[in-house]
């Protein structure tokens, strides 16, 4: 079990009680915003959704949870602990339970309209897609060649970074789109995204095929393929190629790798070259700006 199911497990036996599953995410939130540990390393990440800060991932490894028995799931609003949970603080540095005990005891007694306020007020931009009180206005990009990779983060993390730049368009440029980490396998990734007005456009013609991408250890690795893609790929897939330059020129699109250093990604290629025929300027998304 991961330490921050760990927490999720440890915030339920401090409240003593069943959570309704938006106060334990804004719990969560607030674990990661306003406590020292930020719940550890690898904790879960927002986006701004329907009722402001939410995590996709956490909802998906709590329905784990529920089907393994460490969690109890009652009239699908609420979650409590269930007879199978390990002891909750096992494992958890003493920073984290320190904190979740503090944070607990702060909002155990807000109501959850009351806790929405708080998050509302001190976190703004997590109101852009809330069906009550937006609290500012969603950006919108200014038109450019964009690029991202999705390496080192969950789901949340990375879509929270396409709203909070204003992209609203996202171009997967994977040859085959799959992925082992929850979120970013194609049909779930297109799910997502529409669920946050993200369009999803998948172009394989202009991604790498994996058999190229094995034993790629130094930059003089990759310097060979993208060699052969410059040469090969950006020469023949010109009818992949006018499409994202469409695509791009109409609202603001990123082109999606799974690599975080656009160095060593073939969508820096892409990019420049896209840029070239459009005079848009080429920009390199980072979570961490």
């Amino acid at each position: 079990m991961l330490n921050r199911q760990k927490a999720i497990l440890c915030i339920l036996k401090k409240a003593g009680r069943a959570v309704h599953r938006l106060e334990l995410t804004k719990w969560c939130f607030l674990l990661s915003r306003e406590m020292p540990s930020k719940g550890g390393a690898s904790f879960y990440q927002f986006v701004p959704y329907h009722y402001g800060p939410f995590s996709f991932c956490l909802y998906r490894e709590a329905d784990t949870m529920v089907a393994e028995q460490y969690l109890e799931e009652l009239d699908n609003k609420t979650w409590a602990l269930a007879g199978r949970s390990p002891t909750p603080t096992r494992n958890l540095s003493r920073s984290i339970t320190k904190d979740i005990s503090n944070l607990v005891e702060r909002f155990k007694n807000k109501s959850l309209p009351e806790l929405i306020d708080y998050i509302y007020t001190r976190y703004p931009f997590f109101t852009v897609n809330s069906r009550q009180g937006k609290r500012m206005a969603r950006p919108v990009a200014p038109l450019a060649v964009y690029t991202a990779g999705y390496e080192g983060l969950l789901i949340d993390g990375f879509l929270n970074m396409l709203v909070q730049r204003g992209i609203t368009r996202l171009i997967d440029i994977r040859n085959n789109p799959v992925s082992r980490r929850y979120g970013f396998h194609k049909t779930t990734l297109d799910r997502l995204c529409r669920s946050l007005d993200i369009e999803y456009v998948h172009v394989p013609e202009l991604g790498i095929n994996s058999q190229y991408r094995r034993n790629l250890k130094t930059l003089d690795d990759y310097h060979e393929i993208f060699t052969n893609y410059k040469a090969v790929t950006l020469k023949v897939e010109l009818n992949a190629i006018d499409k994202v330059t469409i695509l791009v020129r109409e609202k603001p699109s990123v082109l999606v790798c799974m690599e975080a250093d656009p160095v060593y990604c073939h969508r820096t290629l892409l990019a420049k070259h896209i840029a070239e025929k459009t005079s848009l300027p080429v920009k390199h998304l980072d979570s961490s700006e």
